[in-house]
């Protein structure tokens, strides 16, 4: 996130909630502000944090293939329409 909307790319000013879902629940949230913006740095860490889909604005190709190669999926505002989670937050 960047200033309460979906993060346009990864920024030094982009937050990270990671949300840990049981059963279509949310059963936990941690909030990161990203200190590294690079590829590898940002694609390790979601690895390591096991997350297994991000919501985004807009993604570079780069990320986005690393991404993918290491099983995390990507939605991007294109694709929220009928998202059942994301649906559930007010963003500007």
């Amino acid at each position: 996130m960047q200033k309460g909307a979906l993060s346009k790319g990864i920024q030094n000013n982009t937050t990270v909630n990671i949300f840990e879902l049981e059963d279509d629940r949310v059963k936990g949230v941690e909030t990161l502000k990203l200190e590294n913006t690079e590829t590898n740095y940002f694609s390790l860490l979601m690895a390591l944090k096991k997350v297994t889909l991000i919501y985004v604005d807009s993604i570079s190709n780069d990320l986005k293939n690393v991404l993918n190669k290491i099983g995390i999926n990507i939605k991007n505002k294109d694709e929220l329409t009928n998202d059942r989670f994301i649906s559930q937050f007010i963003f500007d």
